[in-house]
């Protein structure tokens, strides 16, 4: 399956903690996930993080995209990148 990042799941466990000021990539936990369509679920998990944790620096796009890399096996990288490009468009 494929491997989304999850803030939901981030944030419930950064709520917990008492020093958590930011909610961040770093703090999302990964979800493997069934699909019948990688693109949109890599697409709705990539939007989710961003608004979720307001991102808006490019630093933290690139730290997006290296985590959505690191967590999936390579026969996704190239969907990853090619809705990455996408995303960052919109953005």
């Amino acid at each position: 399956g494929v491997k989304l990042r999850s803030p939901r799941i981030g944030t419930r466990m950064a709520a917990s903690r008492k020093n958590a000021c930011r909610r961040g990539v770093a703090q999302s936990f990964p979800v493997v996930k069934s699909s019948r369509d990688p693109r949109r679920d890599f697409r709705d998990s990539m939007v989710e993080m961003i608004l979720e944790n307001n991102l808006s620096e490019s630093k933290e796009f690139e730290e997006l995209l290296a985590s959505y890399l690191a967590l999936n096996s390579d026969e996704y990288h190239e969907l990853i990148i090619t809705v990455f490009k996408q995303i960052w468009i919109d953005f």
